[in-house]
């Protein structure tokens, strides 16, 4: 049980695969639920009971392929002040979903070519202290330029102008990977009207 009670200490939640990296059987969490001492928020997956649900933990667990991106990304990098109530998240192509869509209603899936797929992943943390993978500001701006269509305009704008006004702008990265996207041309334009 120690063990168990370090791990919750790190950790928001445990999934059974993680219990049983650490020695601790399936049955063991089960019976910690039916008991009142952990919380099971889906099947397979647990938390200290009476902790606040960390939405972006609950999406991310139990998938290391799953990257917050466009809209979601946004906001977690504070570029948006809008609450998701659609979480945005990219996968590369050919990864199956399904089980993910399953479990989460209010989800946008983005499938990304493999090779397109690692540029500008990184970490950052939640509101509620998590930590989750996300792309950074300047991949996050490359995919709203390119999905804008998709993008609520308000949403769009404010993105563009709070990175461009951010002391953290990395410009050089942001023209790197518009090259790669080949959106090098747009880039230049927003950052001319919006630097």
């Amino acid at each position: 049980m120690n063990t168990l009670k370090a791990y919750l200490t790190e950790y928001p939640i445990i999934t059974n695969k993680e219990a049983e990296n650490i020695g601790i059987g399936r049955h063991v969490l089960s019976d910690l639920a039916k008991q009142g001492k952990l919380e099971r928020i889906r099947p397979g997956v647990y938390q200290k009971t009476g902790d606040i649900v960390d939405d972006f933990i609950l999406i991310a667990s139990n998938c290391t392929r799953i990257v917050f991106s466009h809209q979601t990304a946004l906001y977690l990098h504070d570029l948006s002040d809008r609450t998701p109530n659609i979480f945005h998240i990219s996968v590369p192509q050919g990864y199956n979903a399904t089980h993910i869509k399953k479990r989460v209603e209010n989800l946008q899936v983005r499938y990304v070519k493999k090779d397109l797929y690692p540029i500008g992943i990184t970490n950052i943390e939640t509101s509620l202290g998590n930590t989750v993978q996300v792309y950074d500001p300047e991949r996050t701006i490359c995919d709203i330029i390119i999905d804008r269509d998709k993008i609520d305009k308000q949403i769009f704008t404010e993105g563009l102008t709070r990175y461009f006004r951010s002391k953290e702008k990395d410009l050089r990265t942001l023209i790197k990977y518009s090259r790669t996207f080949n959106i090098e041309d747009e880039v230049r334009r927003y950052m001319e009207v919006l630097s």
